[in-house]
């Protein structure tokens, strides 16, 4: 089994038929706001969700990456809306390149772009990205990042969840990031603090289908 990929067969419905799998992620025009991100099946069928999702990057170190704009297209901006796949799904935490403060405990799932904006992000060195957790900012607010899509600790653990319980074998189909010319939530907390770069440290290495398996 390759390292740092998380396997989701200990905790998966042996009973479930094995479906494809759609992430749909909604966010505002505004990305002070949070998002909603949901796990479906490829037919439409709700599987977890909605969970509250932040798509913002730091102004701060946007700016000292040259994107005083946060440009979605750009290193260090904000998340690209567009289709990806999802080639695997990955520990973080301890004794990974992804630590408790940046990512959560609880695993992430890789982004590979494949159309849209994340497309042209991807030709600008944004090959890849994370769905991942982290710790919180202030007052308990999900913190922005350098591009990638943060879930709560808990909520990416429900979501690895789901996935597994979906069938033995859970495969995704794709994922859609799209922008909505309205308020999907809250604010959140528009700082990230020391966390990791952009793109997410050896994203090249995971950009492969993977297996999904629990270490």
């Amino acid at each position: 089994m390759a390292a740092g990929v998380v396997s989701l067969t200990g905790i998966r419905n042996v009973e479930a038929q094995s479906v494809d799998l759609v992430l749909k992620v909604e966010l505002g025009a505004d990305r002070d706001q949070t998002g909603h991100l949901r796990l479906e099946t490829a037919g439409g069928r709700r599987l977890a969700g909605p969970f509250i999702v932040y798509g913002r990057a730091d102004t701060a170190e946007a700016t000292r990456h040259q994107n005083p704009t946060r440009s979605p297209t750009l290193p260090y901006g904000d998340t690209p809306v567009g289709t990806y796949e999802i080639p695997r799904v990955i520990r973080t935490g301890p004794d990974t390149p992804y630590n408790n403060r940046s990512y959560g405990p609880n695993g992430a799932l890789v982004l590979k772009p494949t159309g849209g904006e994340a497309s042209v992000a991807a030709l600008n060195g944004r090959v890849g990205l994370l769905v991942h957790g982290g710790a919180s900012g202030r007052g308990g607010k999900l913190r922005a990042t350098h591009g990638c899509l943060r879930l709560s600790n808990a909520d990416v653990a429900a979501l690895i969840a789901a996935i597994a319980a979906a069938g033995n074998n859970p495969r995704f189909n794709r994922c859609d990031v799209v922008r909505l010319n309205a308020t999907v939530g809250e604010t959140a907390d528009p700082v990230c603090g020391e966390d990791a770069g952009d793109p997410p440290p050896g994203i090249a290495d995971l950009l492969q289908p993977g297996p999904i398996r629990l270490p």
